[in-house]
C-alpha cells in the first residue's frame, strides 16, 4: 500500500521541482555587453521630451531616471513610475507598452535605447 502512494508523491514533488529550477533559469537578464557608463537620450513624449538617463555597469543596467517634466502625471504616471524597474529587469529598452500611455511609452524606450547606444559606443 505504502508504495503506491510512494511512487505518485515523489513523481509530483519531482515535477515541482523541476519547474522552479526552469522558472529560475529563465529570469536571467542577458548581458548588453562588456561595457560600463552613463549616458542620457532624448525623444519626443506626447507633453514635450522625455529623458532618460541609463547607468550601466559590466553590461547591465544598474540605474534609470526618466525626466518628463510636460507628461500628464494622471495619464503618464504609471509608465513613469514602473519603466525604470521594467529597463532595468528586462536589461533592456524593449519594455512592456502602458495602455494609455502608449506615447509616453515609446518615447521611454526610444530615449533609453539612444542612452544605451552612446554608452556602448563609448560616449
Amino acid at each position: 500500500m505504502k508504495t503506491k502512494t510512494f511512487l505518485p508523491l515523489f513523481v509530483i514533488a519531482a515535477l515541482v521541482l523541476a519547474v522552479f529550477v526552469g522558472c529560475g533559469s529563465m529570469g536571467g537578464a542577458k548581458s548588453l555587453g562588456n561595457f560600463s557608463g552613463t549616458a542620457t537620450g532624448s525623444a519626443q513624449g506626447y507633453g514635450g521630451p522625455v529623458e532618460v538617463t541609463v547607468t550601466i555597469k559590466d553590461g547591465f543596467i544598474t540605474d534609470v531616471s526618466i525626466n518628463a517634466a510636460n507628461e500628464t502625471m494622471a495619464i503618464a504616471g504609471a509608465v513613469l513610475r514602473r519603466a525604470p524597474d521594467m529597463i532595468k529587469e528586462y536589461n533592456s529598452s524593449d519594455i512592456d507598452n502602458v495602455s494609455g500611455a502608449t506615447k509616453t511609452t515609446l518615447a521611454i524606450k526610444q530615449a533609453a535605447q539612444e542612452a544605451i547606444d552612446k554608452i556602448a559606443k563609448g560616449n
